[in-house]
Parts: C-alpha cells; structure tokens; sequence
C-alpha cells in the first residue's frame, strides 16, 4: 500500500477541520481551565485560600471573563500543584497562556513518541507523523489542549513511569509524581503491580507529592483536600458534562440512588475486567494501555478531556492489531476520539468533528498493515452511519454551554464554592435529564470497552496461535 495518499487525506482533513470548518466562536477567556490554575496561583501568593470562592477575585480580572455576573471555576488541582501556580501567576494571563501552551504542545509531542516507543514500533517519520496525525484528530486531545488542562502533562508523566521504571528508578520517581498531578492519568498505573522498581519509584513520587504539599498547605493537606475535592465531585455527580456511568444514568432517567448503584455495579465490573486482563495481557505498556481504558468505568469524576488517557490504547491497537480484532480495535478508536457530546454543545461544529473522525480513520489505516486497509473502510461505515444519526440527535437537542447560558447568574454569598459551582450548572441547564445527551456520552464509553477488548483479544489469539498454530486468524 502506498501509505502516502490515506496520510496526506488524514492532514487535509484536519486542516480543512481546524481552519475552514470552526464552530462558531463562544466568547471567554483562551484556556478555560487555566484560569482556575492562574487565577489560583493568583490568590495563593496573596495568602488567600484557593479552593474557596476567593479564587473569583482573581479570576473576574482575567481576559474574556464577565465580571458582571457569578462565573466562577473552582480549583480542584492537588496543593503541590499551587506550587507550579504560582509561578505562572506572577506573569499576566495572556503571557502565562501563551507559555502554558507551548509547554502542553511539547508534552503532547512527547507523549507521541512515548507511546511509540512503548509499544515497539520502529523509529520512523512516518509512523511518527501518522501517530501526530491520529493525535491531533483525537478529540479529547484536542480537548485538553484547548482548556489548557493539567491532564496532558499528568499523563505523559504515567505513561514514561511503564517505559523508565526498569532504567531510573529517579526519573520513573519524578514521572509518576507528575502523574499524581491528576487521579485519573494515575489510575492506570495500578497495571504495574508486579513491577517492584515501578511500585518503588510510585511510592517515592508519593512522599515526594506529600513533601511538596507540606510546603504549599501544611501537614495535614490531604484530608483537606479530600474534603474538598469529595465535595466538589458531589456538587458535579449528576451534571451533563460527566461522563461517568453514574452520571449517564441519570441523564437515561434513573433516580440518584439507582444511578449511584449503577456506578458501583459498573466499576466493579471494570476492576474484574481489569484483573482478567492481568492474567492474559503480561506486557507492561499493553497492560497499562487496557486498565487506563478501564479507568472511565471505575471513575467518579470525568470530563471528556479526561478521554486523552485512551489515545495510548487506541495506537498500540493500530500498531499490533490485525483481522477481526483490527476491527473491534478501529471501532473504539473511532467512538473515543469522536466529541459526541460536543456535537450537542456546539452544531455548527459537526462538519468539523466528521472531518476529524476521516483523518482518526486516515491515520489508524497508515499505522496498520497494507492487507487491513479495505477491512477498515468497510468497518467504519457503521460509525459513519451512527455518526450521521447523532448529529441529527444532536440537532435536536442542543445542549447549552457554561457560561454561555448563565445570563445574569448571581450566587448566594454565604454559600460554600461547591454548592456555588452546583448552583452554577443548575442555571446553566446541565442538570436536566435528557436521554439523548446521556446516549451520546455512553459512546465514548463504548469506545473504551471495545479497545480493551481488542488489547485482550490479541493477547488471546497469540497464545492460542502458539499452541494451536491453524486457529490462528
């Protein structure tokens, strides 16, 4: 196959994406998230507490902001994060996100060639370019580069901890400490639980998070901030933009306490799927990238963007997978690098998200086998089809955006930020039970399970091939 012409469709679609096909712009600030992170850094150098609503004094000055309502974004990040803040709190907005940025940029870089790295694949411009590609198409990508989130570098830092753990016990330490930065990209590297240097250098970046909690918040900062972080998820447990399975239940029509019950059934559906995929997958990366997939199953709190930690997954699959199982791995790429729900929030951005989920194709096509290619045009036809039905779904039920649908919002002055943040989705429209928004969230869902499968699957047919060479596919 000449790979040539399915990679230069992969970049024409995305630059025909990202500059001829934008949604219509929303007004606010660039990198929403990094106003909770900037503004923050802001307070904590005053000596206010950031995880209060003091933090709205800083964030009302940022650019893009409207001060004159109640908008504000509560800062969830760990203490030791408040020490990175900080910093970028002493240059003004637009110059700290400018710098954040190019830093997020470089991280995606190198968690490409990570992954690639990891999962064996030779060292070729090709490959890498088509791993870009499929990056640059995947949406939650997209997604943490456009909030200016945390998540991306947390990520990079699991990811090198699987590869380093076995060369530097100090750099795998200080990879996994950045790692802790977000409890999500951390998860998966509970796959790592027969490595005893990958087990050592976690404990290490453990005490290593502690001790620069200590300097940011005191001794005491973890039960602080478990408490603040469990009443934050509590205000946001049901709110449109989660995608936990809790959540989508709710917005299906379950009541509070089915949906919690849901939750659990289904997280320790995941912990059991993950401990059988120990038992057949023994090679670390391939391991980490099938728990990491399982983590939005077992998760209480989960955004879209948090979907990046499937990417590693979705590329070991291009890589490695072959017939039946190529397909089963395609589809699941296809449904997590999809904004399903973006297509709701924002309708004059569907031609974009096509245009991306036909270079997410494009991409997963160059990285395979020349004998897979037409397998995978027919395969995606399906998703094409489920495509077109959710974007007319979605048409339908638009989905208002925060801040956007606020107006003129103002909250109770003695409430605690938690319920502020509550109060805030509640006026937003974001905790209105509407089964089509929850159909379009359990998507992506179903784009994990179908990439752990495919990672379990291969591992099954190659010790199936090994013993019993003629039932090999």
């Amino acid at each position: 196959m000449n790979r040539a012409w399915p990679l230069a469709l992969a970049y024409a679609a995305i630059a025909i994406a990202l500059f001829a096909a934008r949604p219509l712009p929303t007004p606010g600030p660039s990198l929403r998230d990094f106003e909770a992170y900037w503004s923050a850094g802001s307070e904590w150098n005053v000596g206010a507490d950031p995880y209060s609503k003091a933090i709205w004094r800083a964030e009302r000055t940022v650019p893009g902001v409207n001060a004159h309502r109640d908008e504000l974004l509560p800062f969830i990040n760990p203490p030791p994060a408040l020490l990175l803040w900080s910093a970028f709190a002493r240059l003004p907005y637009r110059a700290a996100a400018v710098l954040w940025l190019i830093l997020l940029i470089g991280a995606l870089l190198a968690l490409i060639a990570t992954v690639l790295r990891a999962s064996g694949a030779p060292t070729t411009a090709l490959l890498f370019f088509s791993a870009l590609a499929l990056a640059i198409a995947f949406g939650p990508i997209t997604s943490d580069l456009a909030l200016g989130q945390v998540a991306l570098p947390a990520f990079l830092g699991a990811t090198l901890l699987v590869i380093l753990a076995d060369r530097s016990m100090p750099l795998a330490a200080a990879a996994a400490t950045l790692a802790l930065a977000t409890p999500n990209a951390a998860l998966g590297l509970a796959s790592q639980f027969d490595r005893k240097r990958a087990l050592l250098s976690i404990i290490t970046a453990t005490a290593v998070t502690y001790a620069l909690g200590v300097a940011a918040a005191g001794w005491r900062w973890p039960a602080t901030y478990a408490a603040n972080a469990a009443a934050h998820a509590a205000a946001e447990r049901f709110v449109t933009i989660q995608l936990t399975p809790a959540a989508i239940a709710y917005g299906f029509g379950a009541t509070q306490r089915a949906s919690q019950a849901i939750g659990a059934a289904t997280a320790t559906l995941a912990v059991t799927a993950a401990l059988l995929l120990a038992m057949r997958v023994r090679e670390p990366f391939a391991r980490f990238a099938a728990w990491s997939v399982l983590v939005p199953f077992a998760g209480v709190f989960l955004h879209e963007h948090d979907l990046l930690i499937a990417y590693p997954a979705a590329l070991w699959c291009a890589l490695h997978t072959r017939s039946a199982v190529r397909t089963l791995a395609l589809g699941g790429a296809l449904l997590v690098s999809i904004d399903w729900l973006g297509l709701a929030q924002r309708p004059t951005g569907i031609a974009q998200s096509a245009l991306l989920a036909i270079a997410t194709l494009a991409a997963f096509i160059v990285l395979g086998k020349a004998v897979e290619t037409r397998r995978a045009w027919r395969a995606a036809l399906p998703i094409a089809a489920l495509f077109t039905a959710a974007a007319l779904l979605a048409a339908h039920h638009p989905l208002p955006v925060w801040p956007d649908s606020l107006q003129a919002f103002h909250a109770n002055s003695n409430a605690p930020i938690a319920e502020v943040w509550l109060a805030e989705q509640r006026a937003a429209g974001l905790l209105a039970v509407e089964p089509a928004w929850a159909f379009l969230r359990a998507l992506p869902l179903l784009g994990c399970a179908l990439l752990a499968c495919a990672i379990y699957r291969h591992y099954s047919y190659r010790q199936t091939a090994s013993t019993h060479p003629a039932s090999s596919p």
